[in-house]
């Protein structure tokens, strides 16, 4: 006979954090206030005696709790927070309330989990986005250095005006506006300051190409560059998460949202879900492979749609979710891409 599993549920901040814990029967038993430490966590999980469930919400301290609590209970669910829409669009809630609905929603079966890796695996992620964000900023600063030039009506073209050995040049230009000079110096200091770290960055991502097969494997791809390799293999994980393919483009953001009612479907439109910089990065391969002079299974399909009247937005989907099919189907195999 199986034992009663108790649902707890820690609504999780800096600083403090509620605890709630159900009864195997959905019953409240207590709802606590704890400081945000490993030392008092640990202890408040450890009281309840028994077979027992976990659920936090995602959030930035959601891995470090998922590392500290994993040990103490039977399973820990990292839950999606835009599901859980009874907590979320509630217009008065407190953090009580708030932990014993998360806690009620694990004990009803209603919480959808996200994926965390290993902590490597999770280390490597992070690595990841922080070379993206990196990557927004350079066009921010990119942006900014050069909308100083334009706002005095000095034209600059192409990429010298971001080279620091070419910057004096570059602000002679700007001799009568001291003040437009001197934003121009700072935005260019703290753009090659923040391409230095990129760089930086960039040289530790390689460092775990080693570990992760699979980004070499994507790279014959058409569309897939080294930087969408590294990105969809830290992002994803493993593909074994997914049961099918479909359930690999709703991650991405590029499976179509359909509204079905007595077995009929009667609204199938682009889905506005999905990982932002994924999609971004699938749709980015798809142009670039469809642009190509390399002849590709992606092209013919390309050409076929194109032939049928397919709209060029429609086509190019449909491409990103073909390249996406692939990645899915040879990683999952550990097969080499082939081309016909």
């Amino acid at each position: 006979m199986d034992k009663p599993t108790f649902y707890l549920a820690l609504d999780a901040h800096p600083g403090d954090s509620q605890l709630a814990v159900l009864s195997p029967k959905g019953q409240i038993m207590s709802c606590k206030n704890y400081p945000t430490a490993a030392p008092d966590l640990i202890e408040a999980v450890c009281t309840v005696r028994g077979s027992k469930m976990l659920v936090v919400e995602e959030s930035q301290i959601a891995d470090w709790i998922n590392r500290i609590l994993t040990p103490f209970v039977d399973k820990l669910i990292v839950a999606d927070p835009k599901e859980n829409a009874w907590i979320a669009k509630s217009k008065h809630i407190d953090d009580k309330v708030a932990a014993c609905r998360l806690a009620k929603l694990l004990w009803g079966g209603y919480i959808k989990p996200i994926h965390h890796g290993d902590p490597q695996r999770q280390q490597f992620k992070e690595l990841v986005l922080h070379y993206h964000d990196l990557t927004r900023q350079t066009t921010r600063f990119k942006n900014k250095l050069k909308a100083e030039f334009i706002s005095k009506a000095v034209p600059v073209k192409g990429p010298a005006v971001y080279d620091p050995s070419l910057l004096k040049t570059h602000l002679r230009k700007l001799s009568k506006s001291p003040m437009a000079q001197d934003q121009a110096k700072n935005y260019s200091a703290i753009l090659t300051q923040i391409m230095e770290l990129r760089l930086s960055v960039f040289k530790k991502i390689r460092s775990y190409f080693r570990l992760y097969p699979e980004i070499n494997q994507f790279r014959p791809i058409p569309g897939i560059g080294q930087v969408s390799a590294f990105t969809i293999s830290a992002i994803i994980d493993t593909p074994h998460r997914f049961s099918n393919k479909r359930q690999f483009w709703s991650y991405i953001g590029l499976a179509k949202s359909q509204k079905v009612s007595n077995g009929k479907v009667y609204r199938s439109v682009s889905s506005s879900h999905g990982n932002k910089l994924l999609k971004w990065l699938f749709l980015q391969a798809a142009m670039i492979a469809l642009r190509s002079n390399q002849p590709s299974r992606f092209k013919e399909t390309a050409d076929r749609l194109s032939k049928n009247g397919v709209s060029t937005k429609n086509i190019r989907r449909t491409v990103a979710r073909q390249i996406a099919s692939t990645i899915f189907t040879i990683w999952k195999s550990g097969e080499s891409y082939r081309h016909a």
